[in-house]
């Protein structure tokens, strides 16, 4: 029996180093340390919107740090920042 799958070498020995990158910019990869030098703290919660940019740099951010995607205190819900009725 055949299998249809590929083969990827380079998956899984550096998978802590590989990040997000936005097109048009340069090959380099991020590491937590650079993360944190843009104000990105992986270790902790964020208040980033689920599916926003930040939400997803935090993620990468954490991958590079080789921390678990995510933390029980980050924020969840999808709403707006206030209820029309808070004003």
């Amino acid at each position: 029996m055949s299998s249809s799958f590929e083969e990827y070498p380079n998956l899984g020995s550096g998978a802590a180093t590989q990040t997000l990158q936005r097109p048009g910019e340069s090959n380099e990869l991020f590491y937590e340390e650079d993360y944190r030098a843009i104000g990105i703290f992986a270790a902790d919660p964020t208040e980033a919107k689920p599916g926003s940019e930040d939400k997803v740099m935090m993620l990468a951010a954490r991958y590079a740090a080789g921390l678990p995607l995510w933390h029980g205190s980050d924020r969840y819900d999808h709403g707006p920042e206030k209820l029309p009725d808070d004003e």
